[in-house]
């Protein structure tokens, strides 16, 4: 007690202390990711389409301190959480894709022998429609079919895990605990979703994280910043090879302009966590169009599946 007035000068520097050390406790209360230690180093905002009207078309990228998703200190119980959580929402929708890729292809056998119904063809005119894939120039011919394919696919577990990870800190971001929106998806009209400081333009709202995940996953099939990733799918389709998450990760160069920086980082996200182990155990194979197929009976038709 006798050196309590020793103290006096000092004490102002311990307020100061005080309020710069509530001052950093503040930050993960204003910024899309939950934890101070996720903090981006780098932020990118990249539109998918030239349609800047779009409420869609429009992902953030983010490269995170890398040492931040391999210390202890992050749990491991979040990131199995995390997956745990998360695996069952994208095979589910896996499974709703691999459903209308086998139909697509029972479609195709049918269509080689000019036996496709009218409802027939109105299902595959849907589901152009809805993959961006243009059937008014020449018809269900060959390029139709081809483009189909390769945009009407399942996505690899592990390119979907990684980056959400990134993009939401493994789950706890305001981002996906208030929008259900795990994976930096951004719109560009006023009032389209929720607004972050210091971020042009807002973030989607979903009604849940199921329909979050099937619009990311919609983005992959159908955007032009995946057109190299689709392209790898398809040729580890056509060598019989399940979709690696891996292989289409390392397309992505030209995705953004971070560009092998951002590719490396999602590598060793997925490696350090060996999220690559995912994949392939809801996806089935696929048989690809190719040529046209001789002529087939009918019975043999309908046993065509991806």
């Amino acid at each position: 007690m006798k050196c309590l007035p020793c103290w006096g000068p000092f004490i102002p520097y311990v307020s100061i202390a005080i309020a710069l050390l509530a001052w950093w406790l503040s930050w993960g209360e204003v910024t899309p990711f939950g934890d101070a230690s996720q903090r981006p180093v780098e932020q990118e905002m990249v539109r998918l389409d030239e349609e800047s009207d779009d409420a869609a078309l429009g992902m953030q990228v983010t490269l995170i301190p890398a040492p931040n998703f391999a210390e202890i200190s992050l749990s491991n119980d979040r990131k199995q959480n995390f997956i745990a959580y998360l695996l069952p929402l994208i095979g589910s929708q896996n499974a709703i894709i691999a459903a209308k890729r086998k139909e697509a292809v029972r479609l195709y056998g049918l269509s080689q022998q000019n036996r496709l119904s009218l409802a027939q063809k109105e299902w595959l005119v849907g589901v152009a429609t809805d993959y961006e894939v243009d059937v008014t120039r020449k018809g269900f011919d060959l390029a139709f079919w081809q483009n189909l394919l390769h945009r009407l696919d399942v996505v690899p577990p592990s390119l979907v895990l990684t980056q959400a990870a990134i993009e939401s800190g493994w789950g706890v971001s305001r981002l996906a605990k208030e929008a259900n929106n795990f994976f930096g998806i951004m719109c560009f009209k006023v009032g389209c979703g929720v607004k972050m400081p210091n971020v042009a333009g807002e973030f989607r709202r979903f009604g849940s994280e199921q329909e979050g995940v099937a619009v990311y996953m919609h983005i992959i099939n159908t955007k032009g910043a995946y057109r190299a990733a689709r392209m790898e799918r398809m040729r580890n389709r056509l060598l019989g090879d399940v979709p690696s998450g891996l292989a289409l990760a390392k397309t992505l160069l030209n995705y953004s302009e971070l560009g092998s920086r951002y590719v490396a980082f999602l590598i060793k996200i997925m490696h350090e966590n060996q999220l690559e182990d995912y994949d392939g155990a809801d996806m089935q194979q696929s048989i690809e169009v190719v040529a046209a197929p001789p002529v087939v009976t009918p019975s043999a038709a309908e046993q065509v599946s991806p």
